[in-house]
């Protein structure tokens, strides 16, 4: 019996949901306890319905070998509540602190590339393309967002960039009408700012995936440390280390945190904010073997 009182159509016992969460962390390192069960129950079930399965046994066989139900499940078990401008004051904290020391050692450099790494449906990586589009100084900028997610449909979802009131709660005023275009039920993101943005599915704990990102200034990775494990999301901030280029910036999200973890990151204290930075120089003061202006064109890709 499910925690809502009813009786579940499909019932997922103990072995099958310890079998399901174990693969669910192996294949994409998001973890689940006990307390998860019913999420499980009642978000998969949906896809027995629609598999025309009789039970959680023949669908985590059909999991192993299907690699597009695999990714339903990632689908079904992760969360898309998001919209624009959300945590504003990291934002403001980006725009008035980090940006301008970005491009004060940029040198003749003149490309900034942010990676929004667990962009859901895209709403962050077209806020950043509005504030870096909005920046007086970036005019003399080659300026690129790619925005990554686990979910193939989130991805499909961002590229069409179409939205829904609800995604517009916290939007600076002018900025529907500036920036997006009415349609259908909603609003889409205008052509000029859809094109600074490039979208991919990324694994973050592929590093094959993480990878084909290529090198960027500064990665915003909000909200997503927090369903991994210990041992996942070591691996994780040290693949996010390796992306950035030297003294590029890490952006968390305001319930997780590096303080006290055993990283490379330089912890930077803003106005309202905190904030990662890879250091210039390596621990034994030598330069970090990665200058900006090597950085090739990343790989990720809409």
């Amino acid at each position: 019996m499910s925690t809502s009182g009813k009786l579940a159509t499909h019932p997922l016992g103990p072995r099958e949901f310890r079998a399901l969460s174990a693969l669910v962390e192996e294949r994409a390192g998001l973890s689940f306890d006990e307390q998860s069960h019913y999420l499980f129950e009642r978000r998969l079930g949906e896809r027995l319905d629609v598999r025309k399965l009789s039970g959680f046994g023949e669908y985590i066989e059909l999991v192993k070998r299907d690699p597009e139900e695999l990714e339903a499940v990632f689908d079904a078990l992760t969360t898309k509540e998001t919209y624009f401008f959300r945590q504003d004051y990291q934002l403001n904290a980006f725009v008035a602190e980090v940006l301008p020391e970005l491009v004060a050692t940029a040198g003749e450099y003149r490309r900034l590339t942010v990676w929004s790494a667990g962009c859901s449906t895209g709403e962050e990586a077209y806020t950043l393309a509005i504030l870096l589009s909005e920046s007086p100084l970036l005019r003399s900028f080659n300026v690129q967002i790619i925005g990554t997610d686990l979910c193939q449909s989130n991805i499909e979802a961002a590229r069409r960039g179409e939205y829904r009131r609800s995604a517009f709660r916290t939007l600076p005023a002018g900025k529907l009408e500036r920036y997006f275009e009415e349609s259908g039920n909603g609003y889409r993101v205008t052509p000029a700012i859809r094109r600074l943005v490039h979208f991919s599915r990324v694994n973050l704990v592929n590093p094959f995936d993480v990878r084909s990102v290529g090198r960027v200034d500064v990665v915003f990775c909000r909200n997503v440390l927090i369903y991994f494990g210990d041992a996942i999301r070591k691996q994780v901030t040290e693949s996010l280390f390796e992306r950035l280029l030297p003294s590029g910036f890490l952006f968390l999200g305001h319930t997780e945190s590096l303080l006290g973890a055993a990283t490379q990151f330089e912890v930077i204290h803003l106005a309202s904010d905190l904030a990662y930075r890879r250091p210039r120089l390596d621990r034994g003061g030598n330069d970090a073997g990665f200058r900006r202006g090597d950085a090739s064109s990343s790989g990720a890709r809409s």
